[in-house]
């Protein structure tokens, strides 16, 4: 079985991108690690499955490599800063047996189906490399102990989306959630299609307080079966059949505190979108050097925008490469 988690980080900002994230896993049942009841349902147990090696973000952070926090990736970084969510990634990272990524580039050649070069249309992206992980006491592989424990880690994918591409869609679709929706689809598909005919979980993160998603689910996979299913409180769930699969998806509130692979996804968008404002900031502040760095959040991003000005004016920089319209 399939297992899969989307999330995303960025959808309020004023600037900076949007950034999918997505945790891919196989979860083999007949793998029974102790305290794992028998098969129920929808759960696979991913955070049981993985006890010691992955914890919530409590307390304090040991001195140890391992376990690793993986959680809502606020709460991390609340916690831990930039540090933390570059542990969670890197430790996704050593369960495929590589090294944790170095930067923002070597992140995006890795886990991205988009070349930096691609960011290239925005000045301050022209140089990805200057946007630095944060090291921290690496794990070393853990791809054999993750398959004694009956899951196999596929793939961490990311699809940063930036301001002009995403004016662009604001622009055709007229509705913000509509382009959440279409750019989560095309990351989720993007893995499905590398494992044709297996059965999947495919659990999203909840929008608002939206209760009907068969109307998008239909226009993703317009020729399945599209049927809901019963869920618990906080949660709707269908089931799409398709000839050679059957997904099971599910929309959950606060997904990225319920499912593991939700909080893997969560916390891979959020370094990516924090890589991506750093290296923004930085390219503004070597053009003006006393200028605040933003988060990019609304009030914040206003002033930001007035203190840049003289930049903008100067350099004839269009301000829809900068500044979202929704």
């Amino acid at each position: 079985m399939l297992h899969l988690g989307v999330d995303e980080a960025g959808y309020g900002p004023l600037l900076g991108p949007l950034v999918i994230g997505v945790a891919a896993f196989r979860v083999d049942e007949r793998v029974r690690p102790h305290g794992i009841p028998e098969p129920c349902g929808w759960r696979t147990h991913l955070r049981r499955r993985l006890k010691g090696l992955v914890v919530r973000a409590k307390g304090r952070r040991g001195p140890a490599a391992l376990p690793v926090a993986v959680d809502d990736s606020k709460a991390v970084k609340r916690r831990d800063g930039l540090d933390g969510l570059a542990r969670g990634v890197g430790l996704f990272a050593s369960a495929l047996d590589q090294a944790p990524p170095a930067h923002l580039e070597d992140l995006l050649v890795r886990y991205s189906d988009r070349a930096p070069e691609g960011y290239a249309c925005c000045p301050w992206f022209e140089d990805l490399a200057p946007a630095m992980v944060p090291r921290y006491a690496w794990t070393g592989p853990l791809h054999e102990r993750f398959a004694a424990r009956g899951v196999e880690a596929l793939d961490l994918r990311v699809l940063p989306v930036d301001a002009p591409e995403l004016n662009e869609s604001f622009d055709a679709l007229r509705n913000k959630a509509n382009v959440l929706g279409l750019h989560s689809a095309t990351l989720a598909l993007s893995i499905l299609d590398r494992f044709p005919g297996e059965d999947a979980i495919v659990v999203m993160d909840r929008q608002g307080g939206r209760q009907d998603y068969a109307p998008y689910l239909a226009r993703v996979f317009p020729f399945a079966l599209v049927s809901r299913a019963a869920a618990p409180r906080g949660e709707v769930r269908y089931r799409v059949r398709l000839p050679d699969r059957m997904l099971h998806v599910r929309f959950v509130t606060k997904g990225d505190r319920v499912s593991l692979a939700v909080g893997w996804a969560s916390m891979a968008a959020k370094l990516t979108r924090e890589l991506f404002m750093a290296r923004l900031n930085g390219w503004f502040q070597e053009q003006l050097p006393e200028v605040r760095p933003t988060a990019g959040y609304t009030t914040d991003g206003r002033r930001f925008l007035d203190d840049v000005v003289p930049v903008l004016t100067g350099q004839a920089i269009d301000r829809r490469l900068l500044v979202r319209t929704r």
